[in-house]
């Protein structure tokens, strides 16, 4: 590292106050280091595209068609979706099967190469991404509004998070099930009216909350450089992971629209890795009805002004 480097590193520690102590781990110093590395060393794309989306998704075939098909319809110039993939029995496989099929022209799917793989292969697929910023989607999410891509790829993200989660109906915070006030909303010259521009430091629970993998936006160099020097084994724990950069994000500015693009409906869980609570329709439930042939009737739900980015909707089933 060269001696330019270093100072400014040492610099940027010494601004967000993360100069450690002797005892704490030594990879945190390193780990700052490199991240800085990512953000003054530009890597030339050979994307068409300015943003790609990956999407994590396990045993939910069902509610992982809606998200796609409310991508399709609700999304103007949408770009590449990588769906990375995991099953834990023959029945899910087989409801992932139909849904590739319904989308085999439109999305790419990488199935997860093993229980264990899920760090490695979301490395290999994120190296692979050519765009120079990336997006990131969980399967029980829902696009509700129309979203233009282009409004979001010509943020500099190094400077602002942009996010489709946010907007002014997000009252509440479901992970912590309490009121959370709207952060003081700040100027942007330029702008569309219909955005809102924040302080991530100066928000409160989800407001505060920029290393998110629901719908926000990251240099994909960055990202690369973040992921590679943490270690997880399923999508919530690489987003919890992921805070150990948060200090790093939260003097980054948000932007989001006046209302939530996406929201996110946790009916269940797929997961035994934290406490997170969720709503009790289970996953094996949805894949009985899928087998039956029905989907998630998720036309219904468009234009619902959801009070907080997750949310338990209840929601019908049509046939396919």
């Amino acid at each position: 590292m060269n001696k330019f480097i270093h100072s400014s590193i040492n610099f940027l520690l010494k601004r967000f106050g993360l100069i450690l102590q002797k005892s704490e781990q030594e990879w945190e110093r390193d780990a700052f280091a490199k991240l800085y590395e990512s953000r003054i060393t530009h890597v030339a794309g050979s994307s068409v595209h300015p943003v790609e989306g990956i999407v994590f998704s396990k045993d939910r075939a069902l509610q992982l068609h809606a998200l796609l098909s409310s991508y399709l319809e609700k999304v103007v110039s949408p770009v590449p979706l990588h769906i990375l993939y995991h099953t834990s029995t023959p029945a899910h496989q087989r409801a992932y099967e139909e849904v590739m099929e319904i989308f085999s022209d439109k999305f790419s799917f990488i199935k997860q190469s093993s229980n264990n793989s899920f760090r490695d292969d979301l490395i290999k697929l994120l190296d692979s991404v050519p765009a120079p910023k990336v997006f990131f989607l969980v399967d029980d999410v829902l696009f509700i509004d129309s979203f233009d891509v282009s409004d979001f790829a010509g943020f500099d993200t190094d400077k602002i998070v942009p996010s489709l989660r946010m907007g002014l109906n997000l009252k509440k915070c479901y992970t912590v099930q309490r009121e959370q006030p709207l952060p003081e909303l700040i100027s942007c010259p330029g702008s569309d009216e219909d955005k809102i521009f924040w302080k991530w430091n100066q928000g409160v629970y989800d407001w505060s909350y920029p290393l998110s993998v629901d719908g926000h936006f990251f240099s994909t160099q960055e990202i690369i450089a973040m992921t590679k020097l943490i270690h997880f084994s399923a999508p919530n724990t690489y987003e919890d992971q992921l805070q150990k950069f948060r200090r790093f994000f939260l003097f980054r500015k948000g932007v989001g629209y006046k209302k939530s693009k996406i929201v996110n409906i946790p009916c269940n869980k797929v997961q035994k890795e934290n406490k997170n609570i969720c709503g009790n329709t289970h996953q094996d439930f949805l894949l009985e009805q899928w087998m039956k042939g029905y989907q998630m009737d998720y036309r219904s739900l468009y234009g619902f002004s959801n009070t907080s980015a997750h949310q338990e909707i209840p929601f019908e089933f049509i046939k396919r």
